[in-house]
Parts: structure tokens; sequence; C-alpha cells
């Protein structure tokens, strides 16, 4: 059974009464450490599905001492049952366990006997339980449940599979044959390969629960079938596919697990025997960019909701658009500056630390690594009184230099990273500090490029970092680029030589301590350690964002700049969305604003080319996307304004006072369709008798809601019902245009298959609106 896996298992959930798992959520809450809530919870249902009936309400035990000694008695038994948990992972639970009843017996006025528990051994207590659990009847099926679903890579590594879906919907049996399937597949793949498989497959099962329906008369394994298959799977994309829309997510990358979905179901399934093949091949359609897409550029991902509302929120839709700029620019700056500012004076200190660590070990005296214990002389002889002779010390000897408690043996029995600071050891967060700094200076630097940057090569010589010519060049690797681009070297100044020297200084100690181990990861350049050890950082970008010192320091208001307006709040905000990915967006969101050109955005951040041909490409996506939704609501609010313009409702229907009003109008207020919108529109005379001129719209974009359909609907009737008498505002025109330009369009044969489209017009056409009550806002 593995414990990271019960909250997977949907039948668990229904162990436990709704009343009896909300009060043990609250009595979890008084009495669980945090993190140990939910494992423990879990363990518990688990066990109540497993020798309980369903919706259990423990009222028995609840009111009776001599029921719940009992209950708890066979639920440590389960507990140390379980050979596929370590007897200290057993110990632990139990004693969270212990403390939950024991609060439970508590609030209840119960007695709790005591149970005595060992980490290393199996009590006499402990196999009291296990007697008491042994002698309950277990259902053979639910235990299989418990257990769950493994199979084993080709190098032996096990992997849990999530069949918990097909179980629900389809019963054991046909959970078994795929499970049988999927252990077979998994004997002849790598563990690289079989970990995206199942991933991929997972959400191609959750597909297949979602479209089955027993009312079709069909069985799973009929929908599987030649016949059947097909059709079957086209349904499974339509859902997954609205759904990944729904969620935001890449329709392209969407497009690209389908294929892999159906390739590892065939190599899986198909080829082996297990279902058949389709009458007809499966449907797996290509995904097709807009051919008017807009240029794009990477800055390490897409920007997150925490940036969007540091750089965005707040800016007022009255002020001009070149306003609304200079104030998203004077926020990212002040974002970057506090950075900045913060790790310069950790940087600082770093160094000074250094120099000063190398005069100690010029000044301070050594402490032998034996025969110092009775010996007067070498009491008090190191520790934080007296750092000269510790640093001397660990210097001499090395990093893990005694097998026993080394940090005691240098006066730091109580605080390891105290002494780790003062020892000026890489760690995450010197690493954090120095590694912003680097990405600020060259925000063409990314994660990968540092994960992979060697300081030598494997006969010895130095190639992260050296000198051509003139210059400094710091050489890495981006895999994305290709063998052929792979290598990329970044032009250091003086500022960013400075970091890399300092850094390689930084881990100099760690380096040579690999080297003498014979470790391959002496060569690296990212290294941490303490005074008993030394890591390369296998996740670069999950070591970092453990670096909780470094996330301390943005917000500690003694290393804030004086002259700067940030706040603990803004601080709080700064760290929570520091990462080195974050870092890059920032600097290339802040080169655009400087410059105004994805010329020298991409130049910046690496890339070696940029396809700029629509009026978009000229903004940033993040940028583009606020001025977007910007626009809207500003046009929104001008229509508004102009049709409720005699109305005492005017200032409450767009939340503006009077003075804002006023503002806004003369930055945004509708008059003549901007200049800028033009080149929208193509004027084009009709060929009848009579001439007339009519609006072809090619470059604008609107957003369907069944809402707007209604009022386009009601403004073609009213002008088109209107007799010459009566004078309709300017901006009518427009939207008279709009309203016969998108009806007419959504009648047409062109999107009749939009099923989405053709819902909201059916709807919005049978649904009029009163145009008596709009006609009075249209005219003058």
């Amino acid at each position: 059974m593995n414990i990271k896996s019960l909250n997977e298992l949907s039948l668990i959930k229904t162990a436990l009464s709704a009343e009896y798992s909300n009060y043990l959520t609250l009595a979890s809450e008084s009495s669980l450490h945090p993190n140990l809530i939910q494992p423990c919870l879990n363990l518990y249902a688990a066990y109540c599905y497993l020798v309980k009936q369903g919706n259990y309400s423990a009222l028995e035990i609840l009111n009776d001492s001599s029921s719940l000694n009992a209950h708890f008695q066979s639920l440590i038994g389960f507990v140390y049952s379980r050979d596929d948990i370590t007897i200290k992972r057993r110990y632990d639970l139990s004693r969270e366990l212990k403390a939950l009843f024991r609060y439970i017996a508590q609030d209840k006025h119960l007695t709790l006997n005591e149970v005595k528990f060992s980490y290393n051994k199996t009590t006499e207590d402990i196999e009291h339980c296990l007697t008491q659990y042994r002698e309950i009847n277990i259902d053979k099926t639910k235990a299989d449940y418990l257990d769950g679903w493994q199979v084993v890579s080709k190098e032996g590594k096990e992997y849990e599979v999530h069949l918990d879906t097909l179980y629900v919907h389809f019963g054991e049996t046909f959970t078994n044959k795929v499970h049988l399937a999927l252990k077979n597949y998994a004997f002849t793949q790598k563990s690289s390969t079989l970990a995206h498989a199942l991933k991929i497959l997972r959400k191609l099962f959750v597909g297949f629960s979602t479209v089955y329906n027993e009312k079709d008369g069909l069985s799973i394994e009929a929908l599987l079938s030649r016949n059947h298959v097909q059709l079957f799977f086209h349904k499974v994309f339509k859902v997954l596919f609205v759904r990944s829309q729904a969620a935001q997510h890449c329709p392209k990358a969407f497009h690209v697990k389908w294929q892999r979905a159906i390739n590892y179901y065939t190599e899986c399934f198909i080829n082996t025997g297990v279902f058949a093949e389709p009458l007809k091949p499966f449907i797996i359609p290509d995904w097709k960019d807009p051919k008017d897409a807009a240029a794009t550029f990477s800055i390490g991902g897409n920007t997150t909701q925490p940036e969007n509302l540091r750089w965005f929120a707040n800016i007022p839709l009255k002020i001009k658009d070149e306003e609304a700029v200079s104030i998203i620019q004077q926020r990212v700056e002040r974002d970057m500056a506090h950075i900045r500012h913060v790790c310069l004076l950790k940087f600082e200190e770093l160094v000074e630390r250094e120099d000063r660590n190398k005069a100690f070990q010029s000044t301070g005296l050594v402490k032998p690594l034996s025969g110092t214990l009775g010996n007067t002389q070498y009491i008090n002889f190191v520790g934080t009184d007296r750092l000269d002779n510790t640093v001397a010390t660990f210097y001499t000897h090395g990093i893990a230099a005694k097998r026993a408690v080394y940090s005691a043996f240098l006066g730091f029995r109580a605080n390891v990273r105290q002494l780790n600071a003062e020892l000026n050891l890489p760690t995450k967060s010197t690493l954090n500090v120095l590694l912003t700094l680097l990405v600020m200076e060259h925000p063409l630097i990314t994660p990968s490029w540092l994960g992979k940057w060697d300081l030598f090569d494997a006969n010895g010589n130095q190639v992260g970092f050296k000198q051509v010519g003139n210059q400094h060049i710091a050489v890495s690797y981006k895999s994305r680029k290709g063998a052929t681009n792979a290598q990329q070297e970044v032009v250091l100044n003086e500022f960013s030589k400075s970091i890399v020297e300092f850094l390689i200084q930084h881990t100099r100690m760690s380096r040579e301590y690999l080297k003498q181990k014979g470790d391959v990861n002496w060569r690296k350049m990212i290294l941490t350690a303490t005074n008993s050890n030394v890591i390369r950082p296998v996740s670069l970008n999950n070591t970092l964002h453990s670096a909780n010192d470094f996330y301390d320091w943005l917000q500690d208001k003694s290393l804030f700049n004086e002259s700067s307006d940030i706040t603990l709040k803004d601080a709080k905000a700064i760290s929570d969305i520091h990462s080195l990915r974050s870092i890059r967006r920032h600097r290339g969101f802040q080169i655009y604003l400087e410059t105004r050109s994805m010329d020298a955005v991409a130049e910046a951040l690496g890339h070696e080319k940029k396809d700029a041909n629509l009026l978009t490409s000229y903004l940033p996506k993040p940028l583009m996307d606020f001025f977007n939704a910007r626009w809207v609501r500003q046009f929104q609010n001008a229509i508004l304004l102009e049709a409720m313009k005699d109305s005492m409702h005017r200032l409450d229907a767009v939340n503006m006072s009077a003075q804002d009003i006023e503002e806004f109008l003369n930055n945004h207020g509708i008059s003549n369709i901007p200049e800028h919108f033009d080149h929208g529109f193509v004027q084009q005379t009709t060929t009848d008798n009579e001439a007339s001129d009519a609006f072809a719209f090619d470059k604008l974009t609107y957003t369907i809601s069944t809402s707007l359909l209604q009022l386009l609907i009601a403004i073609r009737i009213i002008v088109e019902s209107s007799d010459d008498r009566e004078s309709f505002l300017d901006i009518v025109a427009h939207w008279y245009q709009s309203a016969v330009f998108v009806l007419d369009t959504l009648n047409s044969v062109k999107h009749s298959a939009d099923d989405d489209l053709m819902g909201m017009l059916d709807i919005a056409s049978n649904n009029k609106l009163d145009t008596d009550s709009i006609k009075g806002a249209l005219l003058c």
C-alpha cells in the first residue's frame, strides 16, 4: 500500500460519514503536525474502508471507552501489518494516530489506554495490536484495491499506476486486464519513457470514464472493439480538448499529447493483442497555428497570475494608454530594483566574509582532530567567540574531516546553519543571490544553461569560464538549440565577471572535496555544501526555490533601500514571485519597456530570429493581453456613457466620479472610428444600381456572447424598422454595421459546424430584448 497514493483512491472517500469526517478533520488540526494531517486521515479512512461498512459514523466508539480502545488498537495493528512501510514510518504514523485518538478521547470524556511504540522494533503492545487486527475477517477485494496498481520498468524501478477511475467505472476484471497489459509493457520501457507514458495514459483513462455512458447499451470492452473504438476515442478527444481549453492550456501542446496517447495505447494494448485495432485509423488532428498569429518570444514560460497582478492591477481606465505603460514600467523597475539591492548587499557580505576568512586562516589556531579530550587548552578553543580558530581549523582539515558530529567539534553543536554561514560555504541561498544577479545582467542565461554549466572538462581543462582576447566569457549548453547550436557563450561585463570569479572561489573547497572522493561532479560550476557534505543539485529550480534564507532576506526590512517605497506586503509578493525564470521574464519585459523594441528583447534573451509582421508583434504577449482587455473595457464604458448621458444612473453604471468621467471621455470618448483601427475596414461599393457604402471587416475581433447577440439583433431590428423622421446617435451607425456583419456571418454556412456559436445564436434569436426600451437610448 502506497500511502501517498491513498489520496487517489476515490472509494476510501466514502468510507466515513460526512459528520465523522468533518469531526476528524477538526480534531486532527488541533492534535497533529500540519504536514501529517492528510496522510494520517487517508490511512485511517483506508482502514475503515477495509474493516467497516461504507459511510462509517463511529457512534459506538465515540460513546464507549472499551470500543474506542479496541478500534484504536486494531488500527495500530493495521499500520504495523503493512510490510511495505518502513518500521520508522510505521512508528511515526502510529504516534500521530495516537495523538489524534488521545484528543478524541479527551473531547468525548473517554479513556484511551497506553500503547507503547518503538522506532526500531515491534513491542509487546504492538504484537497485541497485530493479533487483534488479524482476527478481523478482511475482504480480499478491498485489500487488493488499497494496494493499488504498480508496474516495474526495464531498470527495475517501480511506478504507481493510477487506475482508480477504471476500477470505479468498469470494475475489477477490466482494471486487472489493463493492469496486466501495463505491467508487460513497462518491462520493455526505460524509466524516463515509462513515467511519461503512464502520465499520458492516465488522462486517456479519465477520458474513457467521462465519455462512457451505460445508457448506450455497450460495455467498455465493446466500445474498445474493432467496430467502435475509433468513434469512442474521437469522443474522448473532444471532451479532453474542451477541458484543456477551459483550463486555458496550450491547444498545440494538447494535440501533441493526444498523438502520444494514441501511440502509447497502440504499443501497450493493440500491438500486444489486448484490445482490437480500429476498423478505420484513429483520428489524430494536426494543430495548425493561425496564419496571422502574433510573433512571440520565450522569456521562461508564461506570466503567472501573481506577476500579472504586480504589473497590471489597479491601473485606472481613465488615463491615457501611454501613462498606463509608464505605471507598468515603474512597477517592474521598482520590483527589480528591490531584488537587485538585496542581492548586492548579500553579495558584498559574502565577499567581505571571504576576505575575513582568508585572514583568519593566517591568524587563527588549528584544533587537532584527535587528542583534545580532557586537554584544558582546547576548552572554548572554537565557537562563536573564537571564529578565527574555527575557520582556521575547518579550512585546514577540510569538509567532513571527522566521522563524529563535525559541527560540535567546531564549536557549533546547536547552530549548524550559523556555522555554514560563518565558513562562507555555498548554500542554496548564497547561490540564489549570485545566480539572480548573473541572470539580471545576462537574461539570455536560463536555468537549464546553469544546470549544465561545467567549470572543467573531463581532462581537467577549465572550459566554463575563460578569457578570449580582451573578453571574459562563460560557456555552457542549451540542449533545446540542437547539436549544432547547443554551446552558448555569454560575454561577461566587469560586474558579471566578478560574480563568476567569486562563484568559482565560493565553490572551490567543495570541488576539491568531490575530486578527492573521485566524484565526477567536481567539474560542475554549481555546488552546495555543508561542513560535512557536498551536493551537486539535480534540479536547480527546486534547489533554489527551497532557499528559505534567501526568501527571508527579500522580506527583511533592515535590507530595504531607504529611498524605495517598497513595503513589507510588496516584499512578500516579490518573494513569492521570484525565480530565475521570473527574473528573465521581468528583464525581457523591462528591456521592451525601455526600448519598445522586440529586436532588443530577442537579442537580450538569446533568440536568433523574430518574425514581426503585425502590429501585435511589437508588444510582448502579457502587455498585449492587458491592453486588449483594457481597450474592450474602455470601449464598453464609452458606449455606456454615450447611451446614458442623460441618465441619473450614469455614474453608477461605469463606477466613476464626474471628474473621472470627464478625464475618461477626453482620453477615450467615442467619436469616429479611431485612426489606428482604420486599416481594419475596407470600404466597398456595391454593384447594385443604387450605389451604397458597406464596411467589410477583415481585422476586427468580436468576443461573442449570448447577451451581445441579443443586443445586436435588437439594434438591427430598431434601425431597419425605423422611419426617416427618427434621428439616431452617430455611434449607432457603427454598431448597426457590426450587427449586420456578425449576424449575417453567423447565419452563413461558414460557422454552421460550430455548435457553441449556433447555440448562442438560437438562444438569442428566441429570447429577443424589448426593442422599445432600447430604442430610447439610441435616439438623439
